[in-house]
């Protein structure tokens, strides 16, 4: 059973395409990561998931309810944590939490017990007194987590959820997503931290410009990474790379530069190598250093984008 469809969905703002004719089901129950460049439409995708933008073509539906039609049945089912924390910064963390709890529907007679035990869960529980304003962007970011936490509503967004974390913090907010999602729950998680979306998603989604433009489990996207390997070289001077005549190079199906880094989307690459290396001498170019590797989750995304997440 699908809980969200999004079925050729655009949404213009004057004459520009944030999202374009994108179509995805997510199913009940599953966490889907969500991953794009910066101005890839996530945001916009979301929140017109959420019903604050209405669709300019194409629709959203929602556990069986149109974004449309029935905005307020959605609202009750989703909650979201913001990449920037989202609440006001002269309340202390409990009130923040308290207020939340209130207006998304937590019962009152669970309403103590389920704030309290997140924020111990968190280490909020010492701050809870402390106004908002205060806290290190880690801490923030743990109350923003923390409303969703408590909230556990039928559909948990994630917009960077670990980002200022540290290490056995980012650990522990990963457990507690997995958690919501054995409670039944459906998880959009949007990250640009390429372990986060290996370690929690079941499939990935890749937007960029607007569009859907890969699919799949993390182990699958990276088999369709032709060849399944990656080149990296470090060229002395970048800029005098001819990446057109590198891809003539049989087995090489793609070549991209980024950050000063050559990385050539091959198959059996230690055929290849001498062969490479050669080009490049005749291109002038002088190698600092060579690195032959299978293909991860970023580059994959580095395939279909052509950039970085940043």
């Amino acid at each position: 059973m699908y809980m969200i469809t999004f079925s050729g969905l655009t949404k213009t703002f004057k004459s520009t395409a944030a999202v374009n004719d994108f179509t995805l089901e997510i199913k009940d129950g599953e966490i889907m990561g969500l991953l794009g460049p910066n101005g890839a439409g996530k945001t916009t995708l979301i929140l017109t998931m959420a019903t604050v933008y209405q669709p300019t073509r194409g629709s959203v539906i929602v556990d069986g309810y149109d974004v449309t039609t029935r905005p307020t049945e959605i609202r009750s089912l989703i909650g979201i944590a913001f990449q920037d924390p989202r609440f006001d910064r002269l309340l202390s963390v409990l009130d923040v939490l308290e207020w939340h709890a209130k207006i998304t529907g937590v019962p009152s007679g669970e309403r103590v017990q389920r704030l309290e035990s997140v924020m111990r869960r968190l280490g909020l529980w010492e701050v809870r007194r402390q106004r908002t304003w205060s806290l290190s962007g880690g801490m923030k970011k743990k109350v923003e987590d923390a409303k969703i936490f408590i909230q556990c509503p039928r559909i948990a967004v994630f917009d960077e959820p670990t980002a200022f974390l540290d290490v056995p913090s980012r650990l522990l907010v990963w457990d507690m997503i997995k958690e919501l999602q054995e409670e039944g729950r459906t998880v959009i998680l949007a990250t640009n931290m390429m372990d986060e979306a290996e370690r929690l998603s079941e499939r990935v989604a890749i937007m960029n410009l607007g569009g859907l433009v890969a699919l799949g489990s993390p182990s699958d996207l990276k088999q369709k990474v032709k060849g399944s390997e990656v080149l990296e070289i470090k060229p002395t001077d970048p800029g005098h790379v001819d990446l057109e005549r590198l891809k003539r190079i049989h087995g090489v199906s793609k070549g991209v530069i980024s950050n000063d880094i050559l990385k050539l989307f091959l198959s059996r690459g230690r055929e290849r190598i001498p062969r490479v290396i050669d080009e490049l001498r005749q291109q002038g170019v002088e190698i600092e250093s060579l690195f032959l590797k299978e293909a991860t989750l970023e580059d994959v995304f580095l395939k279909y984008t052509g950039s970085n997440l940043s």
